[in-house]
């Protein structure tokens, strides 16, 4: 007993000569924003305001200090910026480890919009102001919470979420610092935001618990290292609804999605009528490049528009081709033609310049470029898959399109890639889950030695996600391969869908593993 005494009194010194002390050094958060910030909406700021719930979240380890500013904005010629507030100066003294910057919803309104080319830029300032002070805190930009209908300043989610919430992943692409996506905490609840604005307490409490999550997730600053699997959102899309992904990395360095748009409010997929891109670097921030295309732009298309589904896109020679299917006629069935934009540019300035000959009337073409620079077409649908050569010139069928062979049950949705010497051809099927009688369709696959087959079929490596629809593409980026795919976790509905990503992994065979789905229901813990 004197002995450990003698020891316990040792290490007492020890800790006393070297400034060690039982009590932990408290962790300084600081959170800058607008009303929101302030607990505008709430009934009690001071104790309902996210930040407020925050700090009860967090206790005695943390100390939240909160500057929200109503009115403010990111823009530093916005009608109100937040940079010339008192709030702003005060944050700048408050010697935070931790700085939340969550602005955003007043840089839509409809004076400040003829500023929005100076949103990324001040943006990336602002992180540069907190950056640079003394503590050199770790700095977490949020994305803006959605907004429900629009407010006598024209703040509405059509402005907030498809274009400032993207303005502010870019920023923090830029910049290289972490994203928190608050936008989609209150996507589904609308009856929390009352004023259509300003989350009441229980709005507010869902926003803190996003944050307190992510605190405790990610106490410490992630590496560079951490990709999909840690920090980023799935879907990795969610201020508009989009379906269909087709991935491709191009020379910059950079991976895009084209995907196609599903329109809200939802009037059926007959209605779909645009196609837009996305990119990133790191698989964590991505860029909405925007529209790139819609029916009103093909000349030979169907009069009453519409039926702008699943698309894909090839590059050779300085050239970006963007192939789509569209119908020309009413009746779509027999009139649906393989589209062929092209531009100079991956993510703009693409224009129609026709369809493809002699290719079967289906949709959802897949275009592919094997080793030696032959270029492939597949196409297809109700059961049926096509796929031929296509010419030089990527507009031209250089013979027929023939039956893929050896495939099982097959939907729609081809997709072709290679692997170790190994084709492989995936597509969604027409499972029907017994227990409730409804379609959910999963992806398969087949491998060949050559791209036009015959396919020896192989099984299912994307289970139904919560869609009845499925569609896929898969890319390898930087060393990994990824499987994208869409679900409906976002809105709960079939025809509001969502694009998804989530790593790919081959056994040393060539199979395929059953890709494990993240976030599969992504609201639900909120």
């Amino acid at each position: 007993m004197k002995l450990k005494n003698l020891l316990c009194i040792a290490v007492a010194a020890m800790m006393t000569v070297t400034g060690v002390s039982a009590k932990k050094k408290q962790t300084r958060i600081t959170i800058i924003g607008d009303s929101i910030t302030a607990g505008i909406g709430t009934e009690n700021p001071e104790t309902d305001s996210y930040p407020a719930q925050l700090a009860e979240m967090l206790g005695k380890s943390y100390v939240v200090n909160s500057f929200g500013s109503s009115g403010t904005t990111m823009l530093k010629r916005g009608d109100s910026p937040y940079w010339i507030s008192g709030a702003y100066a005060k944050a700048l003294e408050s010697e935070p480890d931790i700085v939340f910057i969550a602005l955003g919803t007043n840089d839509s309104k409809r004076q400040n919009r003829r500023y929005w080319e100076e949103y990324v830029k001040d943006a990336c300032e602002m992180i540069i102001s907190f950056q640079e002070l003394p503590t050199s805190p770790r700095v977490i930009v949020m994305t803006p919470i959605a907004s429900f209908g629009t407010d006598p300043n024209g703040i509405s989610d059509s402005y907030v979420g498809r274009i400032v919430a993207p303005k502010t992943i870019e920023a923090a692409d830029r910049m290289r610092v972490e994203v928190l996506d608050m936008h989609s905490v209150l996507v589904r609840r609308p009856d929390l935001v009352p004023d259509t604005v300003h989350p009441n307490r229980e709005g507010a409490a869902k926003m803190a618990q996003k944050m307190y999550d992510y605190l405790m997730d990610y106490p410490q600053k992630p590496s560079e290292k951490m990709t999909i699997d840690a920090m980023a959102n799935n879907p990795f899309i969610t201020h508009m609804y989009t379906a269909d992904p087709s991935a491709h990395v191009w020379e910059d360095g950079r991976l895009y999605v084209y995907a196609s748009h599903d329109l809200f409010p939802p009037r059926g997929c007959d209605f779909m009528d645009r196609y837009h891109v996305f990119s990133t670097d790191n698989m964590i921030h991505w860029v909405d490049h925007g529209e790139i295309l819609n029916s009103g732009q093909v000349p030979w298309g169907r009069r009453e528009g519409g039926y702008m589904w699943a698309p894909d896109c090839a590059y050779k020679d300085g050239t970006y081709y963007f192939y789509f299917p569209h119908p020309s006629g009413t009746n779509t069935g027999p009139t649906w033609k393989i589209g062929i934009a092209t531009s100079k540019e991956p993510a703009a300035n693409f224009k129609v310049q026709g369809y493809i000959e002699g290719v079967p009337s289906f949709i959802d073409p897949c275009v592919f470029m094997d080793d030696d620079g032959q270029v492939y077409l597949y196409n297809g649908g109700g059961g049926k898959c096509y796929g031929g050569k296509l010419k030089d010139n990527m507009i031209e069928l250089d013979g027929p399109m023939v039956a893929m062979e050896g495939l099982y049950d097959f939907h729609e949705g081809t997709w072709v890639h290679k692997y170790n010497g190994n084709y492989y051809l995936t597509y969604p099927d027409n499972y029907i889950k017994p227990e409730d009688g409804k379609g959910y369709n999963r992806m398969h696959y087949a491998m060949s030695k050559s791209p036009l087959g015959p396919w020896e079929y192989k099984g299912i490596m994307l289970e139904e996600t919560d869609c009845d629809t499925s569609h896929g593409s898969i890319v390898e980026y930087k060393g990994q391969w990824y499987m994208f795919y869409h679900n409906c976790s976002l809105s709960g509905r079939g025809n509001l869908r969502s694009i998804c990503v989530d790593r790919l992994y081959y056994n040393e065979d060539g199979t395929i593993q059953i890709v494990e789905q993240r976030n599969r229901s992504f609201l639900e813990r909120f």
